[in-house]
């Protein structure tokens, strides 16, 4: 027992020497940064890296998985109160409620000044950087890129004489597409063309939007509804979606769809290709992809859907360090290339990677079609859309009266109008 009790003195007495040692050289326990996410293959990724990146930084990294449906409620009431309130937050670029054009309402900082001198962020797509520019301020690094493409299954189309590889343009492809739904069962078509939930700017309709170079807001952040080019791509969206080659766009059976042949082709998003993967597993069929067809000749052939961002919370102390860690964590090479598309397929929006043979490698489940390669073509030529504090709103106030314009019931002039009206007193 006396032996015991001289060790314990002991261990006191060098525990007691280092807390010393901590206090006489000013040495300290690593700075704790606390992160939320509300992704958990993301988390994965950070997660996987987590010992890297405190090594590098000389930090703890907290990272924390907040509810989707909790994040926004659970960061104001943090911020108001003051305490246990998160460094970083990575959040959806989407219907994102916590950035402002005026950096007084928002919850994250601009990293403009961060930004602007870095030599890496020249790298990101700027597409992509549209996505969380408000007012003219950098708000988020973007995680990914999401270039869209359209996968389609190449059996379906070639046994009526189609093939998609070829068509040009959209009024080409929808053109051809009647040939695709000429065969009938019961009055309707067996097979569709393109899948669409019909309720204004989502899913389909959302994607080919961006082609067009219409834009919703002025670059200030006000409405533009009735802008020319945005009206002609209205009108000519009610044209094709009216020739009956669209089905449903159904969530939960979509893969099922193309299964049994259904659906015949589909705009995706990379997180979103693998819904043709039993489809493509089963055989009957060959599927393949492609770059979006042209909306006007010259333009762009791919548009993006979803996605996240990292941001910084505007009351984090140490905010040079921050950006710091956060740039490296969104854009470090070697993390890339062994973490985020092999775990998750998604395409990093850091242009000076996409050179890796990662992103050129054949794929399966399409023939052995190089899809990284697809997608990384398409990246480059992602559009830019005009963001800002009333969009995600303005999007909804489209959606309220697009039925009414589709149906006939007002025309797309008095449509539109309405639309622009209203989007004038949201703030």
């Amino acid at each position: 027992m006396l032996r015991k009790g001289r060790i314990a003195v002991a261990l006191l007495i060098v525990v007691v020497l280092v807390v010393g040692l901590f206090a006489t050289t000013g040495l300290a326990a690593p700075r704790k940064v606390v992160m939320w996410s509300f992704a958990a293959n993301n988390v994965d990724e950070w997660k996987a890296r987590e010992s890297e990146i405190e090594g590098k930084f000389k930090i703890d990294l907290d990272i924390q998985l907040v509810a989707e449906q909790a994040f926004v409620q659970k960061l104001q009431a943090v911020m108001m109160d003051g305490k246990n309130v998160p460094d970083l937050v990575e959040w959806r670029i989407e219907q994102n409620q916590i950035l402002n054009a005026d950096p007084k309402k928002s919850f994250c900082a601009p990293l403009d000044k961060f930004s602007a001198k870095s030599k890496v962020f020249k790298n990101v797509v700027p597409g992509r950087v549209a996505w969380v520019t408000y007012g003219g301020h950098v708000y988020g690094l973007p995680h990914d890129v999401h270039p869209v493409v359209m996968v389609y299954n190449d059996t379906l189309w070639k046994a009526v004489g189609v093939d998609v590889a070829a068509i040009e343009t959209w009024d080409d492809f929808f053109a051809q597409a009647q040939k695709l739904i000429a065969e009938t069962q019961d009055g309707k078509p067996v097979h569709y063309a393109l899948p669409s939930s019909n309720g204004g700017l989502n899913d389909t309709m959302w994607m080919v939007w961006q082609q067009t170079g219409g834009q919703i807001l002025s670059k200030d952040g006000k409405p533009t509804f009735e802008d020319p080019t945005f009206k002609a791509f209205v009108e000519q969206w009610i044209k094709w979606y009216n020739t009956g080659v669209f089905t449903g766009w159904d969530w939960g059976a979509f893969g099922m769809l193309l299964k049994n042949g259904t659906l015949a082709s589909y705009t995706s998003p990379d997180w979103w290709i693998s819904q043709v993967y039993d489809a493509a597993n089963e055989g009957k069929y060959k599927f393949k992809v492609r770059a979006l067809p042209y909306y006007k000749k010259g333009g762009p052939r791919t548009a993006s859907w979803g996605g996240s961002f990292l941001g910084m919370i505007k009351t984090a102390k140490s905010q040079d360090q921050l950006y710091k860690i956060m740039e490296y964590m969104q854009y470090d090479e070697t993390g890339f290339l062994k973490y985020r598309f092999p775990l998750t397929q998604m395409l990093p929006p850091f242009s000076s990677v996409w050179s890796s043979p990662t992103f050129n490698q054949p794929d399966a489940h399409f023939g052995g079609q190089k899809v990284g390669a697809i997608q990384v073509q398409c990246a480059k030529e992602m559009p830019s859309v005009n963001s800002g504090d009333i969009f995600w709103n303005a999007v909804s106030e489209f959606g309220n009266v697009y039925p009414d314009m589709q149906s006939g019931k007002v025309s797309v002039d008095a449509g539109l109008k309405k639309v622009q009206d209203k989007a004038l007193t949201l703030k």
